[in-house]
């Protein structure tokens, strides 16, 4: 690999640093996406390389990176070979609430990708291959530089779900608690049922509605808990038998045991 750093600066716009959704460590990764972008406008460091700038697990990494993706953040391009299909590079792209030019494939072979989302794994451990330096902005007398105005973006309402909305809706009519949907269509989305799990839920939650004795908790929570897989009790079990009071003590006397005299209580 070369022996090229990343970039002094790192660029991270506001959409990033103001999205109360993203967790801050994401916002750090895009930041250092941004310094390591080359010439072509992307980067394709390991994810074992931000694992150990940032003290992370890969695990984690891989989870951050999903996220930046899902939020638009981020794209990942993956180069394959044409005739083996083989994995040849993962690249990593900044984008800027615009549309970024995808460059032609490179002849020369590159890094193997991580994995995440829907990024083949890798096994070995490279360096990192930068060369862009980005000049901060110069200050004016008398204040700070005038922020430009990023042009909004466009993105679904949070209460509708980007997999299957017409499946979710089916799902949100017919649950008997209809209380915080947004979380809900989070944790709809982040399980991505198909159609065969869909039918599953449905059958499943028929007959917990059924039961006037189910304790129905929030949507979200019965998506993220999997409580479709929760056993009602039979109809038919015997009722629980009622424990037997304990005896009331009234009042105590005296009496002499082993030659010592001690309080007992009499018997009610």
């Amino acid at each position: 690999m070369g022996t090229e750093r990343p970039a002094y600066w790192a660029v991270i716009p506001a959409s990033v640093r103001y999205d109360r959704d993203l967790p801050p460590n994401a916002k750090l990764l895009y930041g250092e996406v941004t310094a390591l972008s080359d010439k072509l406008g992307y980067c394709y460091a390991k994810n074992s390389y931000f694992s150990e700038l940032f003290s992370l697990s890969e695990r984690s990494v891989t989870r951050l990176f999903a996220v930046l993706v899902e939020r638009g953040y981020l794209r990942v391009d993956v180069i394959r070979d044409e005739s083996t299909q083989e994995v040849l590079e993962r690249r990593i792209y900044a984008v800027y609430d615009r549309e970024i030019p995808q460059p032609p494939p490179d002849k020369i072979v590159g890094t193997p990708p991580d994995n995440f989302d829907r990024t083949p794994p890798d096994k070995n451990v490279g360096e990192n291959h930068t060369s862009i330096e980005y000049i901060p902005p110069i200050v004016p007398q008398g204040g700070q530089p005038e922020k430009p105005k990023e042009p909004k973006r466009k993105r679904a309402p949070r209460s509708v779900p980007t997999w299957k909305p017409e499946r979710f809706e089916a799902f949100w009519k017919f649950y008997p608690r209809h209380e915080d949907r947004v979380s809900a269509v989070r944790e709809w989305d982040r399980l991505k049922p198909e159609d065969a799990l869909i039918d599953t839920i449905a059958r499943a939650l028929k007959r917990q509605v059924g039961d006037k004795d189910w304790a129905v908790p929030y949507a979200c929570r019965y998506l993220r808990n999997q409580r479709w897989l929760d056993e009602l009790p039979p109809k038919d079990s015997p009722p629980v038998a009622a424990r037997p009071q304990a005896r009331q003590l009234t009042s105590w006397h005296t009496e002499v045991i082993g030659g010592e005299e001690v309080m007992v209580p009499d018997e009610g």
